[in-house]
């Protein structure tokens, strides 16, 4: 069933509860009663068409409206995919870090499987937090500034700069599958490993990564999907206005 603005935005929340961090990432806290999508939207600032083609794909993992997503501005992406890294650096990635300095101290006597956990647990932490700072400090800035480019109709000294150091293709070079390792990790923890006594934690952990792992893809499929085919289009039309 498809989300539309005359829904009420309880009855959203209803519909698939894993769509509250994504609305959050809008800004939009719980408690709005009995108001509708496009009410909540109109009074929180939200572009709803931004925002019903994007909780649609949260929710339906069919749906991707390649071509509306890419019409929307890519500051208003790129906003909310800074609040999305937000959420993964200091909520998702904390949270599992947690449970797993938990589970440490609860299991002396599985203390060495356990060490292996955390430890592949923090190399992965470690390389995601790698990759969404390369993302906000080269590839965001770049985004932004070859999208003003191309509004304006001329390169600015401070867009040039930036411009001319970086490129799309260089990000899907080194775009590399950060979930490649927490798939691993998990492999690890579900193939590998006798649980430990606490099996109700242990498994609150796996639980969390497939969460963390399914938001990933979503995130990732912006990107790749969205950001990048509409960078490559901009890309051209500066090549052709220099």
């Amino acid at each position: 069933m498809r989300i539309t603005k005359d829904m009420k935005m309880a009855d959203v929340i209803q519909m698939n509860y894993m769509l509250i961090p994504v609305i959050y990432r809008f800004g939009i806290n719980l408690g709005f009663g009995d108001k509708t999508v496009k009410e909540i939207c109109e009074e929180t600032d939200v572009d709803l068409n931004f925002f019903l083609q994007l909780v649609n794909t949260y929710h339906d993992k069919d749906y991707f409206p390649k071509e509306e997503l890419q019409s929307i501005p890519s500051k208003d992406i790129v906003a909310y995919l800074k609040m999305t890294h937000s959420s993964y650096l200091n909520e998702k990635l904390s949270e599992i870090e947690d449970l797993i300095e938990s589970l440490q101290h609860a299991e002396a006597e599985d203390e060495k499987y356990i060490l292996l956990i955390r430890n592949f647990f923090e190399g992965y932490k470690n390389e995601l937090t790698e990759h969404i700072l390369h993302e906000e400090e080269v590839v965001f800035p770049y985004v932004l500034a070859v999208e003003d480019i191309c509004a304006k109709g001329y390169i600015s000294d401070q867009n040039r700069k930036i411009y001319d150091s970086f490129s799309i293709s260089k990000y899907q070079d080194a775009h590399d599958d950060v979930e490649e390792k927490l798939m691993d990790l998990k492999t690890i923890m579900i193939k590998y490993l006798t649980p430990p006594l606490n099996t109700s934690l242990y498994h609150k952990i796996i639980q969390l990564l497939f969460m963390l792992e399914q938001d990933l893809n979503y995130h990732s499929r912006i990107e790749d999907k969205v950001l990048v085919p509409k960078m490559i289009s901009m890309e051209k039309t500066i090549t052709e206005m220099i």
